[in-house]
C-alpha cells in the first residue's frame, strides 16, 4: 500500500525549467511518501499494542486506506502540476485528439 505514492527518478524531459524544479518535485513526493510509511507504522504498532484493551483501536486500521488513498492522491498532484507548469507536458490521462483522429 506504502508503495502506491511513485516518485519520479528521471526528470520528465530535458528542459531548463523541468530541470530547475525536479530536485523540488522529488522532494515534496518524498516527503508524502515518508509520511505515508510514518502514518502506516505508527496505526499498525498502536493497534496491535492496544487492540487487547479496547476495540475502539481498531478504528485507526481502518482508516489507513483512506489515508494512504488521499496521500496517493496528493503525490500525483504535485507530479501533475510539476509536468504541465514546469515540463510542458499534459495531463496523464489526457487523450490528444486532432482532426481526423478520434483518440483511439
Amino acid at each position: 500500500m506504502v508503495s502506491c505514492v511513485s516518485i519520479p527518478f528521471q526528470p520528465a524531459n530535458n528542459t531548463d525549467e523541468c530541470l530547475a524544479y525536479y530536485f523540488q518535485t522529488k522532494r515534496q513526493v518524498t516527503e508524502i511518501f515518508d509520511e505515508n510509511v510514518l502514518t502506516l507504522g505508527l496505526v499498525v504498532s498502536l493497534s496491535i499494542l492496544n487492540t487487547a484493551i479496547s476495540p475502539i483501536f481498531v478504528y485507526p486500521l481502518l482508516t489507513t486506506p483512506f489515508i494512504q488513498f488521499r496521500n496517493k492522491m496528493r503525490a500525483d498532484d504535485v507530479l501533475n502540476q510539476w509536468k504541465t507548469e514546469k515540463c510542458g507536458m499534459k495531463k496523464g490521462n489526457q487523450i490528444e485528439t486532432e482532426p481526423g483522429n478520434l483518440g483511439l
